[in-house]
């Protein structure tokens, strides 16, 4: 009973993010026209989106790397391959599944496919965290010295910013008891870092890939604007993939530096749909493969 009672409230969780997610997405598009947006669309040269996905695939290489330099170093190595294939996977349940599964699921990749110990995987999730919010952090105050940040941006930036402040202390002072929490101490720190960098970068570059796509030219303070705005609406995932606030962010951002409404919302849903598609693809392949390769070792 009280596993169906937990099950209905996520339910009803997922329907009510989704209908803030849609109402949200609604609101940036009532200004535009829709038939001239279509001709934007049209307009698109796909070779330029074609690199914007291929950009945002290498993310998930990054990642890879990324959770590599995370793993304390008393685990077992793992090789590179190995750990593609659970960032991939990963991605792709964190951008399909409720919020929480998809890391839930990230912890058990780690420990049957990483063969990493329970504390050691739960560790590696942490310092994501941490690394992650420490680069998005960077990228806020980066694009704050640059441009007069929109002021539905500076709340939400000053909240983010306290939020990975604590969650530093927090993990400063259990480090003190968790020996594989103690990257801050090593090296591999600062390799972590250049990988969760060259992430950032690497989606900053799809983002001005997909502005090339659309024949639009904007400055490279304003495409960090739009990828700060895009890392703020994705902080709290309301949506399976962000649908809805990650348009809304990146339609707000351009319209923020001009762009026209039709535009805007053009840039919004090819920008999305070209990191979605080896954020969820990727993952996918994987995931079938390895099924098809069992079904077929079970039916010898």
């Amino acid at each position: 009973m009280k596993v169906e009672w937990t099950n209905r409230r996520r339910r009803a969780a997922m329907i009510t993010a989704w209908i803030a997610a849609t109402a949200l997405l609604a609101i940036c598009a009532r200004n535009v026209d829709w038939s001239r947006a279509g001709q934007v669309l049209a307009s698109v040269r796909l070779s330029w989106a074609a690199a914007a996905i291929v950009a945002n695939g290498a993310i998930l290489l990054l990642w890879a790397g990324f959770w590599g330099a995370l793993r304390p170093p008393e685990e077992r190595s793992i090789s590179f391959t190995r750990m593609f294939e659970i960032t991939s996977t990963a991605s792709a349940l964190m951008n399909t599944v409720p919020f929480g599964g998809g890391h839930a699921s990230s912890v058990l990749l780690l420990m049957r496919r990483g063969e990493t110990t329970q504390r050691g995987a739960l560790s590696v999730l942490a310092l994501d965290q941490l690394g992650e919010g420490l680069a998005k952090v960077s990228i806020f105050l980066l694009v704050g010295w640059l441009l007069p940040l929109p002021a539905w941006m500076r709340a939400g930036i000053t909240t983010a910013s306290l939020a990975v402040a604590a969650w530093l202390v927090t993990l400063v002072v259990a480090s003190r008891w968790a020996t594989e929490l103690r990257i801050l101490e090593r090296w591999r720190g600062l390799k972590a870092m250049a990988y969760v960098g060259a992430m950032k970068a690497a989606e900053a570059c799809a983002i001005a890939a997909v502005q090339r796509a659309f024949g639009v030219d904007i400055s490279v303070s304003g495409t960090l604007l739009v990828l700060a705005a895009v890392i703020l609406g994705s902080m709290i995932p309301m949506s399976p993939g962000n649908l809805g606030t990650y348009e809304a962010s990146a339609f707000l951002a351009y319209r923020y530096l001009g762009i026209t409404p039709e535009q805007a919302m053009g840039l919004a849903l090819v920008q999305h749909i070209c990191f979605i598609v080896p954020s969820v693809g990727v993952g996918y392949l994987m995931m079938s493969v390895q099924t098809v390769s069992r079904s077929a070792i079970a039916s010898r």
